[in-house]
């Protein structure tokens, strides 16, 4: 299923996009020092959808095999540990 894709930057909970959705690919970005940090994204219907972590101080990237995830109303993060920025690709 091709479709275009969008890239959202996230460094906080709140809203990724507010219509029906599916998650591509993430890229997470840990720049604590010390510790292992996660981030984890749900549905419009507060169900978790995705939940990753990653070492501290690495990057972790990974692109969703066939047609992703679907979140049905929106994406939100509902946890993202400290320092830690994500790109988050869906479709818009």
């Amino acid at each position: 299923m091709k479709s275009d894709v969008k890239a959202v930057r996230v460094t906080a909970t709140g809203s990724v996009f507010a219509g029906r959705t599916r998650l591509r690919g993430i890229i997470v970005e840990n720049d604590h020092a010390t510790d292992t940090q996660s981030i984890s994204l749900q549905d419009g219907n507060s169900a978790t959808q995705f939940l990753t972590s990653c070492p501290a101080g690495d990057v972790f990237a990974f692109n969703i095999p066939e047609d992703g995830i679907v979140f049905d109303g929106g994406m939100t993060v509902s946890a993202i540990g400290a320092n830690v920025e994500a790109t988050i690709l869906l479709d818009k």
